[in-house]
């Protein structure tokens, strides 16, 4: 389960039921985090962001709770504005990722700390409205962000980055949710988690 959440939206998304332990697959794809999920009928879209970074210390949360792996994720950052006064936001991720000892992500086994595998997937947000006012570049790879994350999800590097997007791009939100969200982990022979929205729907798997 992803905690980004915290930093970019101000809310936590809740990990959900698994439906399925075999063979899971993320269900957003290209088309899913592209620009047409950014426009509505009636109303002009102009981008506003497109930056690149990275982050490093991004602990992941599993079903149980617990920091399970230390992410690092590449990430792009598209923010568009439309005509009619709102704005939506896609993130799309790619990235590494290392266990820890303890709870496997899906809460019902256990994985060895230092395995090591890959991650991708993101998120769109519903529309909302707010003051677009941009304290770091809108557009090019703004470098590399440490979270700073400990083992209860206090993250202090994530204040004030471009993952913490309201506060970076916005001097005031109202209204960002999630509209679709989803990641897939593969750690070869260890497995394939999945966490996504149930809109997609969700998958499970698990990494031990």
């Amino acid at each position: 389960m992803r905690r980004f959440v915290v930093l970019a939206l101000g809310f936590v998304v809740l990990a959900l039921p698994l439906t399925s332990l075999a063979s899971p697959g993320l269900k957003l794809d290209r088309k899913d985090l592209s620009k047409k999920q950014c426009k509505v009928d009636g109303a002009k879209a102009k981008q506003l962001v497109d930056v690149h970074f990275k982050l490093v210390n991004d602990f992941d949360s599993g079903f149980a709770g617990n920091a399970w792996a230390n992410d690092t994720i590449d990430r792009q950052l598209r923010i568009w504005g439309l005509s009619d006064g709102t704005f939506c936001a896609v993130v799309s991720d790619h990235g590494k990722f290392v266990t820890f000892t303890g709870p496997s992500p899906s809460g019902s086994s256990t994985v060895a700390g230092g395995i090591k595998g890959e991650l991708e997937g993101g998120y769109v947000t519903t529309f909302f409205t707010g003051t677009y006012a941009p304290t770091l570049p809108t557009h090019g790879n703004l470098g590399t962000y440490d979270l700073m994350c400990d083992f209860a999800f206090n993250c202090p590097g994530g204040l004030d980055r471009p993952s913490a997007f309201n506060s970076s791009y916005f001097s005031s939100t109202s209204g960002p949710d999630l509209a679709q969200w989803g990641w897939i982990y593969h750690a070869g022979r260890h497995g394939t988690w999945l966490n996504q929205d149930d809109v997609l729907p969700a998958d499970g798997g698990d990494i031990t």
